[in-house]
């Protein structure tokens, strides 16, 4: 149903023009994706890419939310409760429990003593929740006047809409020209439907004596972005196996259109030969990436190919080069 959609409108624009290559890509990642939960139908679409390059593009929406595991918790409520009640943090490159002994010994982690989050007297810890803690977590700088010391939790219940977002991912990854990439407007897009993130922003956060913790999948919520991941852990997300025997798994594709796999190969080793985005090419699965170890909060450092779009709006074009401009980066290629 979606080749014949597709078929129809490859006839009325020829900017729909496609190579077999590009329609091969485009079903493939649609069969992928029925891991997650898709708004509509996945389009084929011409899109411009982050340095000025026109593409073609898949287009699809998804609800900004995991279809294959719950989100949460985040935040303790007491410095008495257990690993079970709440998230995880980064720090110093390992992933740690925040439950309320975590909480209870901040200033010592952090080592200031402008680090008290709890009631001294009933062990409570000062949690922003609910739709205040939504607002709080999706700017950290707001003006609605929140005091220092609190651990922000927001949930997907008290954004009060379902958070969509759409992604054009490019079917033929186009070079960077001179720099690649950065990874600010997304690393990409998981077979669940959980956008892949660039680093937190932990010292804006720890910056106002906050914590915002991820769950014990590595994601966290905000209201335009939804629910996303800072880290990827194993056993959370849909995975596809991958065509070469005893290689990791693929997790989803990144934002140039190059795959996204696990960290380590099936044998627990990390390949040898990663670039400097942690990407390399073998035989029968070309060029893609292995995501970081967890606790980097850096999914990747960088992307190698030009980018495509992740947007708000479900009707939006992609014009990801007025994006890349916006957030500094490299001007569109001149024609």
């Amino acid at each position: 149903m979606i080749r014949l959609l597709f078929t129809v409108c490859a006839f009325a624009s020829p900017a729909f023009a496609q190579t077999q290559q590009e329609q091969d890509r485009f079903d493939e990642l649609v069969s992928l994706y029925q891991a997650a939960t898709v708004v509509g139908e996945p389009t084929f679409e011409p899109c411009v890419l982050s340095q000025g390059a026109e593409a073609n593009c898949l287009k699809i929406t998804v609800v900004a939310a995991p279809s294959d595991h719950i989100t949460g918790p985040y935040c303790p409520l007491n410095i008495s409760d257990t690993a079970e009640a709440g998230g995880t943090w980064f720090v110093d490159g390992e992933v740690r429990d925040v439950d309320g002994d975590f909480i209870a010994r901040l200033s010592e982690i952090y080592q200031n003593d402008a680090w008290q989050m709890f009631d001294p007297e009933t062990g409570d810890i000062f949690v922003r929740n609910n739709e205040i803690g939504c607002i709080v977590a999706g700017d950290p700088t707001n003006s609605t006047g929140q005091p220092d010391n609190i651990c922000v939790d927001c949930s997907l219940g008290f954004i009060g809409k379902t958070v969509t977002r759409t992604y054009f991912i490019p079917l033929t990854p186009v070079a960077s020209e001179g720099d690649v990439g950065d990874v600010r407007g997304g690393v990409g897009l998981a077979l669940n439907g959980v956008k892949v993130e660039g680093p937190a922003p932990l010292e804006l956060i720890l910056g106002g004596i906050t914590i915002g913790p991820f769950d014990d999948c590595g994601g966290h919520i905000n209201p335009s972005e939804g629910y996303h991941y800072h880290g990827i852990l194993e056993g959370c997300g849909a995975r596809a196996a991958a065509v070469t025997e005893g290689h990791a798994a693929r997790l989803g594709v990144a934002m140039d259109g190059h795959d996204l796999y696990d960290q380590l190969d099936l044998d627990t080793s990390e390949p040898a030969d990663l670039d400097a985005c942690r990407g390399h090419e073998v035989e029968g699965l070309g060029y893609h990436y292995h995501v970081s170890a967890t606790a980097t909060n850096q999914i990747l450092p960088c992307l190698t190919a030009q980018t495509g779009c992740s947007l708000e709006s479900a009707d939006a074009n992609c014009d990801a080069s007025l994006q890349s401009r916006e957030q500094g980066g490299p001007p569109p290629r001149e024609n």
